[in-house]
């Protein structure tokens, strides 16, 4: 299936950002109507497609916030404005500042946006100052009302977006959760189940058979036959029970791959990629490790909104070398990860195994890196 040439941002809000395009169209078209083709024709014309290239580059990138470029373009933008208040004749410049306005609510926070636009309403008064200062200076509050207006309306809609995003995290981390304590449910049961086959049926099956064997050799030989079928049957019940116990325990020893595989199953929209999985040892570490990874899942879904990961695992002797990688976004904030609270949590639970768990970090990609010994139980 071919991805759209057209940011999902934009297939969402493209009524917002063509009335945008059909709102600078009149503009433009009123401003240069009445002037002969000329020098300021060509001025003017010249500042309405500049300042919409910068308005169409800035809707057009996916990434807003953190891109100076954008920053510079918005500047720009609001020169140009500035410029085509200074000369119009219809007093419909201004409205362009509104589209300048619905930009900010991904650009800066609510009080540096409205810093910036207390900025540009001083500047538009300076300009646009006539004889009468309360004339000029109710012009000015419209405009600046409607400012505030497009930026509230912008700001809601990215409000309600980014708090969809988080609840479609949070449900997917739920049901994470959910497949991790159904896992374990499982596994403590099973687990028990066969500790009390083990430990009481077992040993009560086993003094019977001594029981039986004693008294084979003590009873009259017309019993001895009898005794020896029930003997051979306590024997046989006591081989069941063992492989029964046995089989349960087997299925502790879960293969840490499959386990991984069926978590991701459980999440919608994500995806898992097996580069190499080398055999494990120690179930107590592959226990440890399959939460580790799980964690890190979980992280990466809840402040990366990860959605295609990858998993390769070394192994040299003893050492096994783990890597998670996922596609999702790591927020840094004074040199720590987001993740970063969680690392010392995941260290601890490898301890025992000599483990070192490290978060590497570049532009695209985020890798959870496990580094053990491996053992035997």
């Amino acid at each position: 299936m071919l991805k759209s040439l057209v940011p999902e941002h934009l297939r969402k809000d493209w009524l917002l950002h063509f009335s945008g395009f059909i709102t600078w169209s009149v503009i433009c078209y009123i401003s240069l109507a009445g002037l002969t083709v000329g020098g300021e024709f060509f001025l003017k014309l010249s500042a309405f497609i500049i300042f919409y290239v910068c308005f169409a580059w800035i809707v057009f990138a996916e990434d807003r916030a953190g891109s100076v470029l954008n920053k510079v373009l918005l500047g720009i933008e609001i020169v140009i404005v500035l410029f085509l208040i200074s000369l119009d004749k219809y007093n419909l410049a201004a409205i362009l500042l509104v589209l300048i306005a619905t930009l900010l609510p991904v650009m800066f926070t609510r009080k540096q946006a409205i810093l910036l636009i207390i900025m540009i309403t001083m500047a538009h008064f300076f300009i646009s100052y006539a004889d009468s200062f309360l004339s000029s200076f109710f012009h000015v509050v419209i405009y600046f009302m409607l400012q505030i207006f497009g930026f509230s309306a912008i700001e809601m809609a990215h409000r309600e977006a980014k708090a969809k995003e988080e609840l479609a995290a949070i449900n997917q981390e739920l049901l994470a959760t959910r497949f991790m304590l159904k896992s374990s449910s499982q596994k403590q049961e099973r687990l028990r189940i066969s500790r009390d086959l083990h430990d009481a049926i077992g040993h009560q099956l086993t003094a019977l058979s001594l029981n039986l064997e004693v008294a084979k050799h003590k009873v009259p030989e017309a019993f001895k036959p009898l005794l020896q079928e029930n003997l051979q049957l306590a024997k046989t019940l006591l081989t069941d029970v063992r492989q029964v116990v046995k089989e349960m325990r087997d299925e502790e020893q879960f293969d840490l791959i499959s386990s991984l595989e069926n978590l991701i199953n459980q999440l919608p929209n994500c995806q898992l990629t097996v580069i190499s999985s080398p055999e494990i040892n120690s179930l107590r570490l592959k226990q440890q490790l399959m939460f580790c990874l799980q964690e890190g899942i979980s992280n990466a879904l809840r402040h990366g909104k990860a959605s295609q990961f990858t998993l390769d695992a070394n192994k040299v002797d003893n050492s096994l070398v783990i890597e998670l990688s996922n596609n999702g976004s790591v927020i840094v904030e004074n040199n720590h990860s987001s993740f970063g609270s969680g690392l010392t949590g995941l260290n601890e639970r490898l301890v025992n195994f000599s483990g070192k768990v490290t978060l590497i970090t570049n532009e695209n990609v985020c890798t959870l890196k496990i580094e053990v010994e491996d053992c035997y139980d």
